[in-house]
């Protein structure tokens, strides 16, 4: 996969999240939290549109970089990118152990999957 297809659905990916938060908040803080109802609902559909800004901000500012030319900085942008998506991946399978929320198998697949393939092509960069 060429340096900027990867870039763009590296930006894509992480769009999409930023638009389901934005538009459906609670549907994703009653799927993580059944029980929250009140403030505490209230607070955690807050939060889900916060993190759909910040979420939108990382998008954009990767979209901005598939323009890079030099093979070393594209290999340096990569390897960011691939580090942010495993550490995503690594979080979102640690949560179910370490606080008993469900296991979202969706975000899990596409972050562990955009790890890997922005690592292989990091790998098949001159």
């Amino acid at each position: 996969m060429s340096y900027k297809n990867m870039i763009t659905g590296a930006a894509a990916l992480p769009l999409s999240f930023a638009l389901a938060f934005a538009a459906m908040p609670e549907f994703f803080v009653l799927g993580t939290f059944p029980d929250a109802e009140g403030l505490a609902l209230d607070v955690g559909i807050y939060y889900r549109y916060v993190m759909a800004v910040m979420i939108f901000m990382v998008a954009c500012i990767t979209f901005q970089a598939r323009n890079v030319a030099d093979v070393a900085n594209q290999k340096a942008i990569l390897l960011g990118v691939g580090a942010a998506f495993a550490v995503m991946c690594a979080t979102i399978i640690s949560l179910p152990s370490f606080h008993g929320t469900p296991l979202n198998l969706p975000p899990m697949i596409a972050t562990g999957t955009a790890a890997v393939l922005t690592f292989w092509s990091r790998s098949k960069l001159g």
